[in-house]
């Protein structure tokens, strides 16, 4: 058999993996839900869907997947979902996204992580969970709270360097009272974060192979469906749904998130749908578009040409009935809706970083 990378995503509800080769081939793939999604604990039981996982996976290929065959592990998971040493978690979903109420006293560096999507999520686990925050020596991003128990090492990984106004640094933290160290140290996107610990390969049943940190599911979909480069377009239509453009310019507008692309010089314009999955199709479809014509419209204004496609990705992409159904209507608005390689792009764009480090 082929050497494969096991790439791993933390999603909401379930732990998606799936055996992925140097050439993009997906050897197998599974996703295993998690018994208690909704649970305080939940990320307590991450490692366990793992395992299950990777059972499967085993049992759905013709000859056993270990030794040399395995090359690494990749992880990325849902955020900014936080968790404490102890498992305890704040999801990414369980409080409206809030912006950090800068006043005139805070300090001018404050301002610029005035768009973190991750400050306002410490200081919440700080205020509402204070007990935890205080024993807790570290509160981890989603998927490194995982490489951490597989690993033991504590990191936290920025998926390009212009994102720390994304995250934070050290000295806002400290401006909001957050002690140094309390989140681990940034490393950079493919980041080799340590070889299985004993005990991890003994319960996987997996070698010693290297873990490799992704981060964000949302930087991984973006890698997996392509859109890393100019004029690309992506929806990521999962629990949640984002409509994704990535463009040459930093704009700023009402109802997108602008953040940086993985790739130099180019942005992220997200348009995003919170529980999308929840709503019925017909409100949900209009959303999508009443997005893509947002996007379009600030690309017209700022010289930028739309794309004529539009690759769609996660569980919703799944649903044949409602993909034709998003299809037809797209088509509209001279739009071509279409699914990559691997309807879970997430894990396709795990593979690709974990080859590339490799």
């Amino acid at each position: 058999m082929k050497d494969v990378v096991l790439a791993v995503d933390i999603g909401t509800s379930s732990l998606k993996a799936g055996l992925i080769c140097q050439d993009g081939t997906v050897i197998a793939m599974t996703s295993v839900p998690y018994s208690a999604p909704e649970n305080r604990f939940v990320a307590e039981g991450w490692i366990w869907a793992l395992k299950a996982a990777v059972d499967k996976l085993k049992s759905a290929v013709p000859e056993p997947v270990e030794g040399p065959q395995i090359k690494a592990l990749a992880i990325s998971g849902n955020g900014p979902t936080l968790v404490s040493e102890s498992g305890l978690t704040l999801r990414w979903n369980e409080y409206p996204a809030c912006a950090l109420n800068l006043d005139e006293t805070s300090p001018d560096e404050a301002h610029e992580f005035a768009h973190s999507i991750f400050l306002p999520r410490i200081l919440l686990f700080r205020d509402l969970i204070s007990d935890e925050y205080e024993q807790t020596t570290h509160l981890f991003s989603g998927p490194e709270y995982l490489i951490w128990q597989l690993t033991g090492n504590a990191v936290t990984v920025l998926p390009e360097p212009r994102y720390e106004t994304a995250y934070w640094n050290t000295s806002v933290l400290e401006g909001f009272g957050v002690p140094t160290g309390k989140m681990p140290g940034f490393v950079e996107l493919g980041h080799n974060c340590g070889t299985l610990l004993d005990n991890a390969q003994e319960l996987l049943g997996l070698p010693a192979v290297p873990v490799i940190g992704v981060g964000p599911d949302f930087i991984a979909g973006l890698i997996g469906t392509g859109t890393t480069k100019y004029g690309t377009l992506c929806d990521r239509a999962g629990s949640s749904e984002g409509i994704n453009l990535c463009v040459n310019k930093e704009i700023r507008a009402e109802g997108v998130r602008t953040l940086p692309c993985v790739t130099e010089g180019l942005w992220n314009l997200s348009v995003l749908i919170p529980n999308s999955a929840a709503l019925p199709e017909d409100e949900r479809l209009e959303k999508v578009v009443n997005a893509i014509q947002l996007l379009k419209k600030l690309s017209e204004e700022n010289g930028i040409e739309f794309p004529k496609e539009m690759t769609t990705t996660g569980g919703q992409a799944k649903d044949e009935t409602y993909f034709e159904k998003k299809h037809t209507r797209l088509a509209e608005l001279g739009l071509e809706l279409k699914v990559g390689t691997c309807v879970d792009a997430e894990l396709t764009g795990d593979a690709l970083v974990a080859w590339k480090k490799l």
